[in-house]
């Protein structure tokens, strides 16, 4: 059963990276056909496609009135996207930070750290749910951010390397498979790393920290890191950072409207000082050293694992049953 399991999670993986690389080479090309930058299709078709796990956990959460389970999906997949993600390609690749789109970062950071500020406020301290107002609300900012997306133009194609209609439209259908593929193997490598964890007899708690926490941040991950790996640094920043703010209006929006979301326990007071942390680091490496070096990326791992050893800590205490 165990040697079944771990050739399933292989092959898997081995899907998932192919796929992965897939799904960046055709976003490339549709941004030379639509002269968008790479940092505006990361920003909003790359973002809206990978944050698909983190819409379908939050919309079956909510309909159960369990809109907790879909904040704590939320918040962890964003403190994932950026402390794993870009920690993780910075360390292994380097990553570096365009001036020109320093500016798009540090605002889509700016309102990610409000919107989170503000759910700790109203959570923590007035202790009121998110309702159907507040879901609103996040709704028309995440039309807004849809918008200010689509109006990043490239400034550095030029005309050069057009694409032509035929190739877009090829483009956009072997990106919409590999898509559908990254999704597929994301799910199987969670199942299977699920199921090999509880025969090993690895607590259900720690589980539920690492694998699943990561599980639906996993289509990020694979594809942030070809991006990356392929030099496509605005194409793996905006994923990577469109995620957070596609998760904290679409799907956290959806979820509060759907089903009120009450966030007072210690874990997701937890999870939100994280995330704010996470923005907070990030701004300072993109504004001031303008890239990632492996040490940069070490130390958004270190913090990420020490996330989560406090998150695990929480739950095997019971402080906070996630």
């Amino acid at each position: 059963m165990v040697f079944v399991e771990a050739i399933i999670l292989l092959v898997s993986l081995a899907i998932l990276a192919k796929s992965s690389s897939i799904v960046v080479e055709n976003a490339v090309k549709l941004s030379k056909f639509f002269r968008i930058s790479q940092l505006a299709v990361g920003f909003l078709l790359l973002s809206v496609s990978t944050s698909l796990p983190e819409l379908t956990v939050s919309v079956v959460s909510s309909t159960a009135a369990k809109g907790a389970i879909a904040a704590g999906n939320v918040f962890g997949s964003n403190i994932a996207n950026i402390l794993l993600i870009i920690g993780a390609g910075a360390f292994l690749y380097g990553l570096k930070i365009r001036k020109e789109t320093l500016k798009d970062i540090a605002l889509i950071l700016v309102l990610t750290t409000v919107i989170s500020l503000y759910i700790i406020f109203n959570s923590s301290i007035r202790g009121q749910a998110l309702g159907a107002l507040e879901g609103i609300i996040l709704l028309l900012l995440f039309l807004g951010y849809t918008f200010y997306a689509l109006r990043k133009k490239s400034i550095s194609e030029n005309g050069i390397n057009k694409v032509t209609k035929k190739e877009a439209l090829r483009a956009f259908l072997y990106f919409s498979a590999a898509i559908a593929i990254v999704l597929i193997s994301s799910s199987f490598v969670v199942d299977s790393a699920v199921k090999l964890a509880k025969i090993l007899n690895i607590a259900e708690s720690f589980i539920g920290a690492t694998i699943i926490a990561i599980g639906t941040s996993l289509p990020e991950l694979s594809i942030d890191l070809q991006a990356i790996k392929k030099k496509r640094f605005g194409l793996a920043l905006g994923d990577a950072i469109g995620s957070n703010m596609v998760n904290l209006t679409f799907v956290l929006g959806t979820a509060a409207i759907i089903s009120p979301i009450h966030i007072i326990l210690p874990v997701f007071i937890a999870a939100l000082l994280f995330a704010v942390l996470a923005n907070i680091v990030l701004f300072y490496f993109a504004a001031v050293n303008k890239q990632l070096d492996k040490f940069g990326g070490a130390l958004f791992l270190l913090i990420y694992a020490f996330y989560i050893i406090v998150i695990f800590y929480l739950q095997v205490h019971e402080i906070s049953p996630v």
